[in-house]
């Protein structure tokens, strides 16, 4: 078996989406509506000696994010979390392991990857 270290932390922050194709029960959201998205990045470290600050990291999903509430459109926890892994890796060149996205801390998505 491989080991891999990671860090991680969780950011909350507030946004607005909408899922345009939503029907039946579900319609309601298609209309735009808020929650505060729970973001929670695990990146791999090379060594245990901080390589990568929690609070670094903190700062790069708060600059992603942006200030204030996010307008998200019609973007899902899972377009999110791709969003973010992208940011991680193309833009900080880090080596996420697995984002977390959820609305209000109850139900959302995670992107992992594997071996």
């Amino acid at each position: 078996m491989t080991e891999t270290v990671t860090v991680w932390t969780t950011v909350t922050a507030p946004g607005f989406h909408r899922w345009p194709a939503a029907t039946g029960l579900r319609s309601y959201l298609a209309d735009r509506h808020r929650h505060l998205f729970h973001i929670t990045a695990h990146v791999a470290v090379e060594h245990n000696d901080r390589y990568l600050e929690f609070h670094d990291l903190q700062d790069v999903i708060r600059a992603w994010w942006g200030a204030g509430a996010r307008e998200c459109g019609s973007a899902s926890c899972e377009d999110l979390a791709q969003d973010l892994w992208n940011v991680l890796e193309d833009g900080y060149q880090l080596s996420p392991v697995r984002i977390e996205v959820s609305e209000d801390g109850e139900s959302g998505a995670a992107l992992t990857a594997v071996d």
